[in-house]
């Protein structure tokens, strides 16, 4: 009689949630306690555990990058998760390239009593309409909190976890002063404005007293937040996803008065020259660090990746992971920096020269009869948006009718959602636009004034300042492989953009002379 061979599984156990609250609190936790129980009493042996506190709606997670770097070189066999929605909550795009990975990889997706095996239709099937649902309640979710928060904002009530030197009061339902804390602000304001100190050096001074309240260091990005903000002097103020941006006043106590943060901002634009020991500071560390920056290909994240370490430091734009599109072929984007940065200084340069040099840049000239045109545009997109939200609503109803197939579901989701993207974003410029045109805002001189805290951008500013003005002025970034779109918000609302053209790769002789 021969001996059966148990085959044991093994399993990686993944556990979400989607704020900090929930995985200090308990989530995280009682997820992991649980999933782990219930792999042992399966007797399937644990690899690994690996977690996120982030939205389900993306992909690119430090969790999620783990788990999918085990399970692309064959660790595991299953991943046990409490719900499928905490695994993921994707859009087509996404699901499909999770779902061939686990698939292309012999690996199963487990919850708790239930297995799913994506190589039998009928379970593929059962996922599909998981991530759907998990997706339309998700987006339910998000739309009636950001209505609700931004009616609160309206009526002057303040939302959010409270500034440093703040506490909320339950009972009395608003902002109160924390006077553990309340003396972090005058401090900072008076090293900066009385003893001149650099933002470095307050930090290291706040450190020699106390570490922040979440017990981190203090450093300089944290100090010059503490600078910049307008809570302080009592405002609140959101920019919303719509494009909203609500701001109050008197939702908090005052730790420094308006005019000290007036003075604050003047001092910050008439800080030139620096010290040689703080240039040394963070010296390698690339311009772009703190800017969004997505693909003009397929619309993912752009990392700025060093591949030369920090002695010779050798910055690319590239993704992080590579990704295979509907045409089969792999988006694979990575342009070294040294094809970008000069480009990028001489722009903001030029514009700063004359008008005509910024035209080069950004259209500056207004016609005439562009306001009523923006005007019938707008209705359009209104139009067209609401269509393609009733167009996106019935597509589930219509998958489980049986009238659609699961490919063609897929299509027409994404098709939707591409459009509707293009349609938001067409429509919010658009109305920012018509605002300020009517406001008679828009010139050279609004540009000029915009961009004149970097006049010193090319000499005068350590790494690290560099890198912190380039993410105030150009928050968002889309690469593409013969130029880079800087994307700025003007404080009138109007988002404008500047195209600066990537240079040749100085290596291509190198590689010609390889091939040859």
């Amino acid at each position: 009689m021969s001996d059966v061979i148990k085959i044991v599984l093994r399993v990686i156990i993944y556990i979400r949630v989607s704020t900090k609250l929930q995985g200090t609190k308990y989530s995280l936790s009682a997820q992991k306690e649980e999933l782990t129980k219930y792999a042992e009493d399966q007797g399937w042996d644990l690899v690994a555990t690996y977690r996120d506190i982030e939205s389900g709606g993306k992909l690119e997670k430090e969790g999620m990058d783990q788990l999918l770097n085990d399970v692309e070189e064959g660790k595991t066999d299953v991943v046990l998760v409490m719900d499928q929605d905490r695994l993921s909550r994707l859009d087509v795009a996404e699901w499909e390239f999770l779902k061939s990975t686990l698939r292309d990889n012999k690996v199963k997706i487990a919850e708790p009593g239930n297995m799913v095996d994506l190589d039998n239709e009928d379970d593929e099937f059962i996922s599909d309409i998981k991530n759907l649902i998990a997706r339309r309640e998700k987006r339910s979710v998000v739309r009636r909190m950001m209505r609700g928060k931004r009616q609160r904002l309206r009526e002057g009530k303040g939302w959010g976890k409270p500034p440093l030197g703040y506490k909320y009061n339950q009972e009395a339902k608003e902002y109160e002063v924390d006077e553990e804390w309340a003396w972090v602000i005058p401090a900072i304001d008076k090293m900066y404005l009385k003893d001149h100190l650099g933002m470095k050096t307050i930090a290291d001074k706040l450190n020699e007293i106390s570490k922040t309240p979440s017990g981190n260091y203090w450093n300089e990005t944290l100090v010059q937040r503490r600078l910049i903000s307008k809570a302080f002097h009592g405002i609140m103020e959101k920019t919303f996803a719509n494009g909203e941006t609500i701001t109050k006043e008197n939702i908090y106590p005052k730790l420094r008065s308006e005019e000290t943060w007036e003075k604050i901002q003047e001092e910050r634009l008439k800080r030139g020259k620096v010290y040689k020991a703080d240039q040394r500071q963070n010296e390698n560390i690339h311009m772009l660090r703190k800017t969004y920056i997505t693909c003009g290909n397929c619309n993912r994240k752009i990392h700025v990746a060093n591949h030369g370490g920090k002695t010779n430091p050798r910055y690319y734009l590239k993704h992080g992971r590579k990704l295979r599109l509907k045409d089969r072929s792999v988006c694979d984007i990575s342009i070294n920096t040294v094809r970008i940065d000069d480009h990028i200084i001489r722009a903001v340069k030029e514009i700063l020269i004359s008008e005509e040099l910024a035209k080069n840049y950004i259209k500056i000239d207004i016609d005439e009869e562009e306001i009523p045109k923006l005007k019938s545009q707008l209705d359009i997109s209104k139009k067209t948006i609401s269509q393609l939200e009733v167009k996106h609503d019935r597509l589930l109803d219509l998958y489980l009718e049986g009238r659609h197939s699961k490919e063609l579901l897929a299509k027409k989701e994404e098709d939707i959602k591409r459009q509707l993207e293009y349609q938001n974003k067409i429509y919010y410029q658009q109305k920012a636009k018509l605002e300020t045109l009517e406001k008679q805002e828009w010139n050279y001189e609004l540009l000029y004034q915009y961009l004149e805290i970097a006049e010193s951008i090319e000499y005068e500013l350590t790494p690290n300042e560099r890198v912190t003005m380039i993410g105030e002025l150009f928050p968002e970034a889309v690469l593409y492989e013969d130029r880079i779109v800087l994307i700025a918000e003007l404080q009138v609302g109007f988002p404008f953009e500047i195209e600066v053209k990537i240079g040749e790769d100085p290596y291509l002789w190198h590689y010609t002379k390889e091939m040859s």
